[in-house]
């Protein structure tokens, strides 16, 4: 995979757990469920924030380092 093709999904990633997150999408799972005695709200954010948090050390591993462009390279040596 390429280096744009990762930083674009990494930006998707990013978008897409800015709003999962936004109170709309939040409230879908407005019902009186729970899940080991914690509401479905509240695990439903602690799960999505688990995986935010998890992609993003994912994303960070498999991107490639930045390097300085070739003529910044050769200017400073």
């Amino acid at each position: 995979m390429t280096r744009r093709k990762i930083v674009s999904a990494a930006f998707f990633f990013a978008v897409f757990g800015a709003v999962a997150l936004l109170p709309p999408f939040v409230l879908l799972f407005r019902l009186d469920l729970r899940i080991f005695g914690i509401p479905i709200e509240i695990t439903y954010i602690f799960v999505l924030w688990t995986i935010l948090v998890l992609g993003a050390r994912w994303f960070s591993r498999v991107l490639p380092l930045d390097e300085a462009p070739r003529s910044l390279r050769d200017a400073d040596q």
